[in-house]
């Protein structure tokens, strides 16, 4: 199977932006493309945060229950958004597109559930955007989302048709949201 036919990050991509500039309508925002670039990185390293959070494999005092996968994909779907959207902010898109074979080598990955596993996974996609955003390593950013795709796919069991679905849905949410303001 192609990429396309598992994932159309494409399309995606597409919706990100045009989200993004819905909210500009709706909330007449008027912003620098640094500040926006500064915006759109720091609401990716929160959610990203927030997906960790929910998941509770790093919970070491136990305080919070697990989320459910339902709650885990509307997360992780969020994550996805903000980082196409920081992709094409960074006129990068380019590095996110997947061949058949980067396809391949992602979905069939190892499945990492131990703690220290997940861990350095995590730890390693914060570091990798870092890099991207502030020393603009583009290849930074392309193992980022790499391994961002394979910790919502392999590690989390979350099927390209969820992350469709559950994207399409956070969308038409949004823009439900700004057609009210």
């Amino acid at each position: 199977m192609t990429a396309n036919k598992q994932l159309d990050i494409t399309k995606l991509l597409h919706e990100a932006i045009d989200l993004e500039l819905a909210a500009d309508d709706a909330y007449d925002l008027l912003i620098g493309p640094e500040t926006r670039q500064q915006t759109i990185y720091l609401q990716l390293d929160v959610q990203l945060s927030r997906f960790a959070s929910l998941a509770g494999w790093a919970d070491v005092l136990h305080v919070n229950q697990p989320a459910s996968h339902q709650q885990l994909v509307a997360q992780y779907v969020k994550v996805v958004a903000l980082f196409l959207l920081f992709s094409a902010k960074r006129q990068w898109t380019h590095l996110i597109v997947l061949s058949a074979e980067q396809w391949q080598r992602i979905s069939g990955a190892d499945k990492k559930d131990q703690l220290a596993d997940l861990n350095r996974e995590y730890l390693a996609i914060k570091n990798l955007l870092n890099g991207a955003y502030v020393s603009r390593h583009q290849e930074d950013l392309r193992h980022a989302w790499h391994l961002l795709l394979k910790l919502g796919i392999v590690d989390f069991e979350i099927s390209p048709a969820e992350i469709t679905s559950a994207y399409q849905q956070m969308v038409t949410t949004a823009n439900q949201q700004f057609d009210q303001q």
